[in-house]
């Protein structure tokens, strides 16, 4: 979270017609690259409060030791890496190809926590009647 304070402090420099011009490479406000820079910003923040938040939920579900491990892995290599992408694919438009890699690996920390969940719950039990 504190890379995605830096990125805004630096992106606020050329914003609202700031005392810098923006980098040719970024383009106007509404560009691809641009809005892909304001999007790996804003990536540095949530998935940032989403790994504190999988954090705590993980501590409580009642899922395997190896199953956790994973959620963590592909959560931390999400919070990582999807944020760097975006910066990248706004520089070099084809590295977007690349964008599924770290999103995929944040849907599988989400889904499994959310299994876990469930099962605290007892939503994903069968009950014989």
């Amino acid at each position: 979270m504190a890379i995605g304070a830096g990125t805004g402090l630096i992106m606020g420099l050329w914003s609202f017609n700031g005392p810098m011009p923006p980098p040719e490479w970024l383009g106007e406000y509404a560009d691809v690259s641009r809005r892909l820079a304001r999007l790996g910003h804003i990536a540095f923040f949530g998935l940032g409060i989403l790994n504190v938040l999988l954090a705590d939920e993980l501590s409580t579900d009642r899922i395997g030791y190896t199953a956790r491990r994973v959620a963590s892995a592909t959560m931390n290599f999400g919070n990582i890496f999807l944020p760097l992408t975006l910066f990248a694919a706004a520089a070099h438009h084809p590295l977007k190809y690349l964008l599924p890699v770290p999103a995929i690996a944040v849907s599988v920390a989400l889904v499994v926590a959310a299994y876990g969940l469930c099962r605290n719950v007892g939503c994903c039990r069968r009950e014989d009647t």
